[in-house]
C-alpha cells in the first residue's frame, strides 16, 4: 500500500508539472525570442536560451511608427487600458445590483428572469456583430471609448450577474436581518455589510472583465476605424504583417506581446487566490 502510495504521488506530480510545462512553454518561447538577436531569431537553428541578449525589439515596438500614421504601441496600449478599466468599472457596478437583487429580494418571476438574464451565454458573438454595428453607429458610438466598454459589459453581464448572486446567496441571511434590525438603509447594509463578504465574487468578476476586454481583438477591429482608436491586440496585429507583403516582424511582434502579457499577469497574480472562491461561491448555503 504505502508502494502504491508512493507511485500514485509520482504519478501526481509528473502529471501536473508536464501541465505546468506545457502552459508555461509558449511564454517561455515568445519571451527568449523577444530577447534574441535578429540573427538569431531568424537561425534555422532553433536555442532555448538566447546566445546574447537584447532589449532591442522592446524599445523599438514601443515608439513604432510604422502601426498607423497617427498611434504608436504605446498609444494603443493606453486605448486597450481606458477600455479595460471602463468595462471593469461598469460590469462590476451592474453585476453587483442584478446579483444583489436577485439573491436577496422576493422578485416576482425572479428565477425566469435569472434564466434569460443567463441564455445570451449560448448565443455566438459573430451573429451579433451586425446588428451591435447598426445600433452603434445610429448612436454615434463607433470609434469610441463608451461603445468598445458597452459591448464588453453587456457580453459580461450574464456570467457576472450569475457569480455575484452566488456570492451574496452564500452570506448568511441572518446578517441582513440584523442590520434590518439596526435601522440600517438598503444601500448601507449592501455597502458596508454584504459587499465585503462578497468580496471573492466582486474581484472574480473584475478577473473576467479584465481578461475579455484586455484580450479582445474582433470587436476592437470591426468598431474602431480611426487610426487614434486602435487597440493594443489591433496593433500586434498590424505589427505583425510588417510593410511588405510576406514580411513578419517576429521580433517585434514577440516583444509586443510579451508588453500585452504584463498587466494581465499582474492583475490574475494579486487576485487568484479570490478567483477560485469566487468561481464556487454559493456551493455552500446557510
Amino acid at each position: 500500500m504505502q508502494r502504491l502510495g508512493r507511485l500514485d504521488a509520482y504519478l501526481y506530480y509528473s502529471g501536473a508539472i508536464f501541465l505546468v510545462m506545457v502552459a508555461v512553454f509558449p511564454i517561455y518561447w515568445t519571451l527568449i525570442s523577444s530577447l534574441k538577436s535578429p540573427a538569431e531569431l531568424i537561425s534555422a537553428t532553433p536555442t532555448f536560451f538566447p546566445q546574447s541578449l537584447t532589449l532591442e525589439y522592446y524599445i523599438d515596438v514601443w515608439n513604432l511608427k510604422n502601426i498607423s500614421d497617427n498611434i504608436t504601441l504605446a498609444g494603443a496600449f493606453w486605448n486597450s487600458a481606458v477600455v479595460s478599466l471602463g468595462t471593469i468599472v461598469l460590469t462590476v457596478v451592474l453585476s453587483t445590483m442584478a446579483g444583489y437583487a436577485l439573491a436577496i429580494f422576493d422578485l416576482p418571476f425572479k428565477e425566469v428572469i435569472f434564466v434569460l438574464l443567463i441564455l445570451p451565454i449560448l448565443v455566438p458573438i459573430l451573429s451579433l456583430v451586425v446588428p451591435l454595428y447598426i445600433l452603434l453607429k445610429q448612436l454615434g458610438m463607433i470609434d469610441t471609448y463608451m461603445g468598445l466598454i458597452c459591448i464588453h459589459t453587456v457580453g459580461l453581464l450574464p456570467i457576472g450577474t450569475f457569480v455575484m448572486r452566488n456570492a451574496f446567496q452564500s452570506i448568511p441571511g441572518s446578517l441582513r436581518e440584523l442590520a434590518i434590525l439596526e435601522g440600517s438603509a438598503e444601500r448601507r447594509i449592501l455597502v458596508q455589510v454584504l459587499l465585503p463578504l462578497a468580496l471573492p465574487g466582486l474581484l472574480t468578476v473584475m478577473v473576467f472583465a479584465m481578461y475579455i476586454s484586455w484580450n479582445d481583438y474582433l470587436m476592437a477591429f470591426i468598431f474602431t476605424n480611426q487610426p487614434e482608436m486602435t487597440m493594443l491586440n489591433v496593433a500586434l496585429a498590424k505589427i505583425a504583417r510588417g510593410a511588405a507583403q510576406f514580411e513578419m516582424k517576429w521580433g517585434h511582434l514577440t516583444a509586443g506581446s510579451m508588453i500585452s502579457f504584463i498587466p494581465i499577469i499582474v492583475f490574475y497574480a494579486f487576485l487568484q487566490k479570490y478567483f477560485v472562491r469566487g468561481v464556487t461561491g454559493g456551493s455552500v448555503k446557510e
